[in-house]
């Protein structure tokens, strides 16, 4: 009878020690699993705010297209380091409308500077069309000029006015350079590259 009069086991201390001790562990673990799913949603938004910033600093760092060009046609005029920076005389780019005005002061012959202005209209006006915010590409080339007196004074050569519309059409693949006085909006040389 001895026995009969024994507590049930879930009234024994070690039973009730038991449950308190897996009681605590599992409230700990709750908490720890929210806890660290606060830290890993925080992460999360963290990580995307950077990754937005990264982003904004690649689309900022990303050149602009007067830029791009003035790259361009300073690997087309001139042999030097300073020749190659003073063959831009401006590029500028401003609500979709990229115009440069290159110098080229260094080449002798008409028809050198009329081919060598023509092949580098041709790789700008490419380079533009890969720019969709680009809405018209103008391309202008100065150079001496001597008058019938002697006087030698600068001015443009060659200019040449490309709209987006009109840059669509080209396929670049197959366009030949010869042909930009045919497809542009406006082209204009000087009577002094004119072939004789």
């Amino acid at each position: 009878m001895a026995e009969n009069s024994k507590d049930p086991f879930y009234q024994q201390w070690w039973f009730i020690i038991l449950i308190i001790v897996l009681a605590v562990g599992i409230i700990e673990n709750v908490f720890d699993d929210s806890t660290q799913a606060r830290m890993e949603r925080a992460d999360a938004i963290t990580s995307a705010f950077q990754e937005e910033a990264v982003k904004e600093e690649i689309v900022e760092n990303k050149p602009t297209p007067d830029v791009i060009a003035a790259q361009l046609i300073k690997k087309r005029f001139g042999s030097t380091k300073e020749e190659k920076e003073n063959t831009i005389v401006s590029a500028e780019y401003e609500n979709g409308v990229v115009e440069v005005i290159i110098s080229a002061n260094k080449i002798s012959t008409a028809k050198t500077l009329k081919h060598a202005s023509l092949t580098t209209a041709f790789d700008y006006l490419k380079s533009m069309k890969s720019h969709p915010n680009v809405t018209q590409a103008t391309y202008i080339v100065q150079a001496p000029l001597t008058d019938p007196f002697g006087n030698v004074k600068t001015g443009d050569v060659m200019i040449v006015l490309m709209s987006r519309e009109t840059l669509e059409k080209i396929n670049f693949q197959h366009f030949k350079a010869g042909n930009i006085h045919t497809v542009a909006d406006s082209y204009w040389e000087h009577p002094a590259l004119t072939d004789k």
